[in-house]
């Protein structure tokens, strides 16, 4: 019994002895589809490593709200059932183990090419040939008042129109108003500054003769605001008369009235109105702004004699009888029996940024016809261009600084075209005339300049540490450019020889077949020139040095033409170490060195400068211009990081470099890019914010700075550039670091966002703002087809909702790119929830916003 027990004793810790006790499963996922982006109709899968015999997961919105659940038996791939686009954090169990993941669903991003809009402007108000008429509104006797050039103020150029309007005698309303080219507009837009006026009423008489008259509410800033008309046959207070008087719009346009109300001053009984600016929209194939379709006198264009070289004579008429579209063209005639030597046809207009010139001219007696373009400088560059047959053609201009006969003068006159353009003059030569005749005509139409498009992009550091793997993330995302570098010291490593990393002409040829336009940037020091320390740290400070960076710079456009935008330097305020100082003129001495040198080589690149200052801090920015630095760089770069504030806040910044440009450079613009601007997320005390405010700030901000002439925007980074969350550079990104857990490349939810905004922005035209109340801001656009759309938020506050007055169905898009389909209500009504988080709101049945 004893020896029983004793063995069933033994055998009992024998078996307690073997037992395997219970252990964690191992759990990894990994993203199949690169960076776990899926677009609409892919099935989300993950890559799925796991011992256990089955999982269960679920998947939460950007909110922490869980959509969608399940399990499924352990297999080398994880199937997610949602379909719904937007952003989501995935979360996966393997008994007591878990791993999680993001992943994205996004629209798929248009192969289409990008349209724009056409802009034709009717309302410079630089000088009274544009054909504006005061009208005391006689048919409500009693009201007085005016309508004059103001060069006390513009929003542009060196006036504005006033219109002023007194009812103390009575009277119900006064305006101005003008007949129209025959433009197929589809969209107005113009800025209006005004000291107390509420409302201005909008007219415009379409081709039949009736009058679509509807309200546009003022904000109650007395400063210029924008406003636009996306809807000629609604709106607020929308009515109509004469005409067809039906209610329809029919295209195209015959004048345009703009109308001081008494009923929108509070308080008085006169009131003024500032407006400049004024232009019609149109969708055009690519980016281009009308100079001359003759279709009136009002666009500007006059007769010039030649008077430097006396003798001739001549007319400019519009002729009926012959034009390549519309109903007639310029007809510019010259006789040189008395002498002389030209005569000419020429307008001046709010500066344009034109990369190209196109016209269609017709003579039988010519054989070529005279082109000046005047830069932001005033130099005048003149070139011939060929006349063949007596039929209509179409002459194309590509270049302003060269061309058959080039010859330039005044201005800068150092033969570079210094943009915009600001006039245009068109010459009948003595000497063009063929066999050596005295008198000649030459008809001329649809003279037109081609525009920059607006790009949004991101920055990147593919020279630096980044694999070219996530490129096409990068394109996904809907980015049509991308800023990176090539440092001076990889690529002359020997004093006058010049090699060039196999990894820049990778990342550049990648960007190349994936449609990125790159914005490259020359930067940093080279211990072979000018250097204190021997770290290749210090910036260029001897003529030396600066001669060496210049040729640096030309051998890279050289070896690079695919590269259509090179900046000079990186943040030299910040960056530019050693006995340079930092100091703007120091810049502005390796600018001088650069800049002449890559014209004269390489005379279609576009030079980007300025220091890349922080535009909250003016001083900087404000003593390079003083000191001549504009007339070095063609784009101003700006880096308005604004970690503690929302991204409205830029635009007054914006505006403030824009005022210093025009201050320092005779009143003209040049361009202005963001070429680095973002907030980042993480665990750092310098201010980091959450990942769903960075994705809305994102989104506020790319929609934001096409309302203050930005054409391109590059959100600083694309990619997270370490895990570590107490790292500010590590967490910039719109999609996580290779070596992050929750996989590589996956994306944040500004990832989304940002893809998101850029669909919407892709080829659109900002037209204005709208004030719909309680705060909220309402930006329209015109979209690449044409079709209005709306982007709707609140700076601050809680949530509030609009009433989307429309027609039939309307797109309601979500900031992560979910959207839905809407029907108005017997009062053709909808109801929007719109908060801090722009909502997108599309379709041309929309007439107007409104709040409770």
């Amino acid at each position: 019994m004893r020896r029983t027990l004793a063995l069933a004793f033994a055998a009992l810790l024998i078996t307690i002895g073997t037992i395997t006790p219970a252990h964690a499963a191992t759990l990894a996922l990994t993203p199949i589809t690169l960076g776990n982006v899926f677009t609409d109709g892919q099935p989300v899968k993950v890559g799925l490593n796991t011992d256990a015999a089955s999982v269960t997961w679920s998947a939460a919105d950007v909110n922490g709200t869980v959509v969608a659940t399940g399990s499924q038996a352990a297999a080398g791939t994880l199937q997610v059932s949602v379909t719904t686009r937007g952003w989501y954090k995935l979360t996966v169990q393997a008994g007591t183990a878990t791993a999680q993941t993001t992943f994205a669903i996004l629209s798929p991003l248009s192969t289409a090419p990008v349209a724009g809009l056409s802009t034709s402007r009717v309302g410079d108000f630089e000088n009274t040939a544009e054909g504006w008429t005061f009208y005391p509104g006689s048919e409500y006797p009693g009201a007085t008042g005016s309508f004059a050039l103001d060069t006390t103020d513009d929003h542009s150029g060196s006036s504005s129109g006033k219109l002023s309007g007194n009812f103390s005698a009575g009277g119900a309303y006064v305006s101005v108003n003008r007949t129209l080219p025959q433009v197929a507009a589809s969209s107005v837009s113009f800025w209006a500054k005004t000291p107390n006026l509420s409302f201005l009423t909008f007219r415009i008489t379409d081709s039949t003769g009736q009058v679509h008259q509807q309200r546009l509410t003022l904000s109650g800033a007395t400063d210029w605001q924008p406003l636009s008309v996306t809807k000629f046959d609604g709106g607020k207070q929308y009515t109509h008369f004469g005409g067809a008087n039906d209610g329809v719009w029919h295209s195209p346009a015959k004048s345009i009235e703009i109308v001081l109300d008494k009923g929108a001053i509070s308080g008085a009984t006169n009131s003024s109105v500032n407006l400049d600016d004024l232009t019609l929209n149109t969708l055009a194939s690519t980016p281009t702004t009308p100079l001359g379709d003759y279709e009136s006198a009002a666009e500007g264009w006059s007769f010039y004699p030649g008077s430097e070289f006396p003798g001739a004579t001549g007319s400019l008429t519009y002729d009926t009888a012959s034009s390549h579209a519309g109903a007639q063209s310029a007809k510019l005639s010259g006789d040189f029996s008395g002498g002389g030597n030209y005569v000419a046809v020429q307008r001046t207009f709010v500066p344009i940024d034109a990369k190209s010139l196109s016209l269609w001219v017709k003579s039988s007696q010519l054989s070529s016809l005279g082109l000046r373009v005047t830069d932001a400088t005033g130099q005048v560059h003149q070139q011939r261009l060929a006349i063949s047959g007596t039929a209509w053609q179409q002459l194309n201009v590509t270049r302003f600084d060269t061309g058959s006969g080039y010859l330039h003068f005044g201005g800068a006159d150092d033969g570079i075209w210094h943009g915009p353009a600001k006039a245009i003059t068109l010459t009948l030569d003595k000497s063009a005339i063929n066999g050596g005749g005295t008198t000649a005509s030459v008809n001329v139409d649809a003279v037109a300049v081609t525009t920059s498009p607006t790009y949004q992009g991101a920055g990147t550091h593919f020279a630096g540490t980044w694999s070219t793997d996530p490129m096409p993330l990068l394109v996904q995302s809907g980015a049509r450019t991308a800023r990176d570098e090539a440092y001076w010291s990889a690529i002359e490593t020997t004093v006058g020889t010049y090699s060039f990393p196999a990894k820049y002409t990778s990342y550049l040829q990648s960007f190349q077949s994936n449609g990125l336009d790159p914005l490259l940037i020359a930067d940093y020091g080279n211990a072979k020139y000018d250097d204190v320390a021997g770290n290749d740290v210090d910036a260029p400070f001897t003529d030396a040095g600066r001669a060496g960076f210049a040729n640096y710079a030309d051998k890279l456009a050289t070896q690079y033409p695919q590269v259509q935008n090179l900046a000079i330097w990186n943040e030299w305020d910040v960056n530019a170490a050693g006995p340079s100082n930092f100091t703007p003129d120091s810049y502005l001495a390796l600018l001088k060195a650069t800049y002449p040198k890559l014209k004269a080589n390489h005379p279609g690149l576009t030079i980007v400068g300025g220091g890349d200052t922080d535009v909250t801090q003016q001083a900087w920015f404000q003593q390079f211009c003083q000191l001549g630095g504009l007339k070095y760089l063609d784009v101003v770069s700006v880096h308005p990081y604004n970690y503690l504030n929302a991204p409205e806040s830029l635009g007054t910044f914006i505006d403030q470099v824009r005022a210093t440009i025009r201050q320092y450079n005779g009143g003209v613009d040049k361009p202005v890019w963001i070429t680095e601007a973002g907030w980042y997320t993480g665990a750092g005390s310098a201010a980091p914010v959450s990942e769903p405010t960075q994705a809305m700030y994102m989104a506020r901000e790319m929609l934001n700075v096409p309302g203050h002439d930005v054409d391109r925007f590059y959100m600083y980074d694309f990619k997270n550039d370490g895990t570590n969350p107490a790292a500010q550079e590590n967490n910039f990104g719109l999609i996580h670091n290779e070596a992050d857990a929750l996989g590589a490349y996956t994306p944040k939810p500004s990832y989304v966002a940002y893809a998101t905004a850029a669909r919407q922005l892709r080829g659109a035209t900002f037209l204005g703002k709208e004030y719909p109340g309680n705060g909220l801001i309402d930006q329209v656009y015109a979209a690449g087809d044409g079709t209005p759309f709306r982007a709707i938020w609140a700076a601050s506050g809680s949530n509030t909702t609009v009433t989307v007055n429309a027609t039939g169905p309307v797109q309601v898009t979500s900031l992560y790119g979910l959207t839905t389909t809407q029907t108005p209500n017997a009062n053709g009504q909808i109801t929007v929830t719109v908060g801090v988080w722009p909502t997108y709101i599309s379709g041309a049945t929309v007439t107007s916003i409104t709040t409770p």
